[in-house]
């Protein structure tokens, strides 16, 4: 890595840091959205890494809590979940969410993922939901967490599929051709940087790991109204957010009352908003 690369990697993580620092009370507001939607893939997750009870896991990319408290339930009081994340505003809302829900087995722990320091075969398992993608350096931590496991350790982890799967991102074409934007560059971290799922796979096996498998499984957030949809975007996707930060207000008003619009091919007959959004998962093993 060039000098000049590496103070990019830098001023990327710092602005992540504040992206989801920012975000953390959006995700707080929008929980119920949030859960009902994803609680689905961490439950998936925990089961495609075969965590039971007694097992040390380490959840990387943690965010609010997730898949960590969903694993601190399966491991019980006899093991323990170490949930590490950069932004200490999303760790805050975890540790309240553990505690409301009485898991007292759950350690929270601010760290880059891509800084993280463990000893040699440290975990029996290791989970990451919707954290790999954002990482500019991924197959470096796909390394380290190889390391981390312990003999025959479980490796399960979920990234966002292909554009065209996965629809709270259904405005961001229109966003961009409002804009003027080009669409990003391949191979920069982001919401749909690791949406081929042989490339995925082929990044695990590389770093390692062995029965590598791939599958997916369907997060539905949905709202009440499109203006509901419109504002949990606005409230919980720094990546979406971000393609409008520096226009003038009546440029983002006027956008994001497109974006509304744009909600209408997916109401119900209630008149709520329903997104269907493909998580692709990897499993494998040390």
């Amino acid at each position: 890595m060039t000098q000049t690369d590496a103070l990019d990697a830098v001023a990327f993580k710092e602005a992540q840091r504040t992206d989801w620092r920012t975000a953390a009370p959006g995700w707080r507001t929008w929980h119920d959205v949030l859960e009902a939607g994803g609680s689905i893939v961490s439950r998936t997750l925990v089961e495609l890494a075969a965590v039971g009870s007694g097992d040390t896991v380490l959840d990387v990319a943690t965010g609010y809590g997730e898949p960590a408290l969903t694993a601190a339930r399966a491991v019980g009081p006899a093991g323990h979940v170490v949930a590490t994340d950069i932004a200490a505003d999303m760790l805050a809302f975890g540790r309240e969410r553990a505690a409301l829900a009485g898991l007292a087995n759950v350690e929270f722990v601010e760290s880059d993922a891509e800084a993280l320091s463990f000893d040699e075969g440290s975990f029996d398992a290791i989970l990451s939901r919707q954290g790999l993608q954002f990482l500019p350096d991924v197959m470096g931590t796909l390394n380290r967490l190889h390391r981390f496991l312990r003999r025959d350790g479980r490796l399960g982890c979920a990234v966002w599929g292909p554009p065209s799967t996965v629809q709270f991102a259904l405005p961001v074409p229109m966003i961009l051709q409002e804009l003027h934007l080009p669409a990003p560059s391949s191979g920069r971290p982001g919401i749909f940087a690791l949406a081929d799922a042989d490339r995925l796979a082929q990044l695990v096996a590389d770093a390692g790991f062995h029965e590598v498998v791939t599958g997916t499984v369907t997060a539905v957030y949905e709202t009440s109204t499109p203006q509901a949809m419109t504002r949990w975007l606005r409230d919980v996707a720094p990546p979406i957010t971000n393609l409008l930060k520096g226009q003038p207000t009546d440029v983002q008003d006027r956008i994001w009352r497109k974006v509304t619009d744009a909600w209408q091919p997916l109401m119900t007959a209630s008149g709520s908003v329903r997104t269907e959004n493909q998580a692709i998962l990897v499993a494998a093993r040390k």
